[in-house]
């Protein structure tokens, strides 16, 4: 008998387990993407609900200021004016800044959030 009516039998033999193999792996790497994606997913509305939270926030900073200043110098125009300002700086500052300040964490997050491992409670 040839090394190569042994490996034929041999694969004959096991094939059923050899398919079972391979596709248990399949839904193994399937799995484990769907976890990646439903991780990264999550992440991406938290990171947005809570920019909104905080755009909110500065909204309203702004518009109390903006009544702070017209109350103080008698006239809504300049105190909303000033208040536009602050806006128009954050912006600038943010566009200055956005490599730093929001695109490398976000990256940094995103990266660590979709190669962390699962953690099982059992």
């Amino acid at each position: 008998m040839s090394s190569n009516e042994n490996l034929h039998d041999f694969y004959k033999e096991n094939r059923k387990l050899i398919t079972e193999y391979l596709e248990t792996r399949l839904e193994i790497i399937r799995l484990k993407a769907i976890g990646t994606l439903a991780r990264t997913l999550s992440m991406l509305i938290l990171v947005t609900l809570i920019s909104f939270m905080v755009l909110f926030f500065l909204l309203f900073l702004v518009i109390s200021f903006s009544w702070y200043i017209a109350s103080e110098t008698g006239s809504a125009s300049i105190g909303f004016l000033s208040g536009g300002g602050i806006f128009l700086l954050i912006m600038l500052i943010c566009m200055i800044f956005r490599k730093p300040l929001f695109l490398n964490p976000l990256i940094r997050l995103f990266i660590h959030t979709s190669t962390q491992e699962e953690e099982y409670d059992y």
